[in-house]
């Protein structure tokens, strides 16, 4: 009934579109009302600000493709299980996040002291959970993560590192 594209279109913006519905709820209630519902209403309406305002950040970070392999983001730790290669890396063990071309696709490079890096498509499958993960990171900055994906470029970008990156003095092994 609902074409592919364009369900596909709702999927990637639906945290948007249900933003501007609540602070367009918000809005009526604050202009329209009195009392207790007009101060709900712009409760509603700030919670609705919000919500577009993650939803257009969370929509630029889904990117349309289909990469081989899943990620799953359980208990504070990253899992990509592809084809070829796999792995694990716990969010506090991350101390560097790249944008990288590897086997000719955009994957992020996720970079940990004393162990290899964990490469994940940016198209795998579940890979917008990615972005939570990324929100854990301090000092993390989002937007221009998000600018950085939106660029069609084969080049290697440095998103984010950690203080102590490349330092292997804490591992025995």
């Amino acid at each position: 009934m609902i074409r592919p594209e364009i369900k596909a279109l709702f999927w990637r913006w639906h945290e948007l579109v249900i933003g501007i519905l609540v602070f367009a709820l918000g809005a009526e209630w604050y202009f329209k009302s009195f009392g207790l519902l007009k101060l709900l209403g712009a409760v509603v309406m700030l919670f609705g600000a919000i919500t577009i305002f993650v939803g257009q950040q969370r929509g630029r970070f889904r990117v349309t493709g289909s990469a081989p392999g899943v990620v799953s983001l359980i208990e504070g730790q990253i899992s990509y299980f592809g084809l070829k290669e796999g792995g694990m890396i716990a969010i506090a063990d991350i101390t560097g996040v790249s944008l990288v071309t590897h086997d000719d696709m955009r994957s992020w490079r996720l970079d940990q002291n004393g162990h290899s890096s964990l490469i994940i498509p940016i198209t795998a499958k579940d890979g917008e959970i990615m972005f939570d993960a990324f929100a854990e990171l301090e000092g993390l900055n989002l937007e221009n993560m998000v600018h950085q994906i939106s660029q069609d470029t084969e080049y290697s970008v440095v998103i984010w590192r950690r203080k102590d990156y490349g330092r292997n003095d804490r591992y025995l092994h």
